[in-house]
């Protein structure tokens, strides 16, 4: 699989003007190909089987926390105000299947339709497997058209946007440069050249991106700019609810060599380029430039802090189990295992940061 990747990027660079691809380019084939990119080839990609864990592979805690805490929020709607639950890249469904049961559990308004946004065919039948026991109707779709229109949307995310292809720019003694994939000695490997995209410039200066020094990095996530003001456009009323691990501009230029890295089975690969395919590559999202986007149409920030933080405030340790069960692998002490690992110093609640952007609709998300 690697191998057929490879040939097709090859090719590419081999009929490109300059004999090169952006590093951009590279990465959307690589994790996007319709047939051989990570996300899209079949194969288990999260969990112990996988490359990867999501705080919903921990067990139902995660999602149920976020499904309770969606009931809740939804008073704030009126019962008389039909509302709809969307996920961007939803994955296995684990975490839907999991919020539509905290929603269930809590009593709650039910959402009149659960909204899945998938390209991959593979995760689209893991999905409809997963949800097909769901309290409300489950949909696909394609385009922001297809949002329900009238009612309020609440658009939720988990590690969604870490996966689009970025950009990736170096200072050097010439300048700004771009980092491409070119072939050399029948490998992939990195060169530098001009920018490819005049926008990447002005991201930079939009974001207030300090000069990059000669060697120093940026990702500059065009592509997830794209998709978000796109697919929250239509939306008249709702909430933005992004999980995701990354941080303010300030935090992201400490990172002077980037923050790109890949994953393959639970292990950080060094090289991007090992492997196309069958590796999953990454950048640390922006969440200052998803907070500018939002705030560019009509959205209003209400909540940033990391995880830990949300999911206290979500009531997660509401769930604590009674240490009764003197039983190590029972579904009790499982769960306030996961519990300890997603909210308690030290576990993956300070890794992860929590997004909450509302528009047309009540603004306090944690009053009740």
């Amino acid at each position: 699989m690697s191998d057929a990747l490879r040939d097709v990027i090859r090719r590419e660079i081999e009929q490109s003007p300059h004999r090169r691809i952006p590093f951009r380019r590279f990465m959307e084939l690589a994790l996007y190909h319709p047939r051989w990119g990570y996300y899209c080839r079949e194969g288990v990609k999260i969990g112990r089987e996988g490359d990867f864990f999501t705080s919903s592979s921990l067990g139902e805690v995660f999602g149920k926390t976020i499904g309770a805490w969606l009931g809740r929020l939804s008073k704030q709607w009126g019962s008389n105000q039909p509302w709809w639950l969307i996920e961007a890249g939803p994955g296995d469904g684990r975490l839907m299947q999991h919020v539509l049961a905290g929603l269930v559990e809590c009593g709650e308004s039910l959402p009149q339709g659960c909204g899945l946004v998938e390209i991959s065919p593979w995760h689209r039948r893991l999905q409809a497997e997963r949800l097909q026991a769901s309290p409300v109707p489950v949909y696909w779709l394609e385009t922001p058209e297809d949002l329900p229109k009238g009612g309020t949307i609440a658009l939720l995310s988990n590690e969604f946007f870490d996966a689009f292809p970025v950009h990736r720019l170096i200072g050097s003694m010439e300048g700004i440069q771009e980092k491409y994939v070119s072939w050399k000695r029948e490998q992939l490997v990195e060169v530098e050249g001009p920018v490819s995209d005049p926008a990447c410039l002005r991201y930079l200066q939009t974001m207030d991106w300090p000069p990059l020094q000669e060697g120093m990095e940026a990702e500059i996530p065009l592509d997830a700019g794209r998709w978000y003001r796109r697919w929250t456009a239509g939306i008249d009323s709702g909430w933005i609810i992004t999980i995701d691990y990354g941080g303010t501009t300030t935090r992201l230029v400490h990172n002077q060599q980037g923050t790109l890295r890949g994953y393959r089975r639970h292990q950080l690969v060094k090289n991007p380029l090992e492997s196309p395919g069958e590796t999953d590559l990454t950048a640390d999202v922006h969440f200052s430039a998803l907070q500018q986007w939002g705030m560019e149409g009509g959205w209003k920030t209400i909540f940033f802090d990391n995880q830990l933080s949300f999911l206290h405030q979500a009531g997660i340790l509401d769930q604590i189990q009674p240490a009764f069960d003197a039983n190590p692998f029972s579904a009790a002490a499982k769960q306030n295992r996961a519990i300890r690992q997603l909210a308690l110093p030290g576990g993956m609640g300070e890794a992860f940061q929590v997004l909450i952007q509302v528009k047309g609709a009540l603004s306090d998300p944690f009053e009740f």
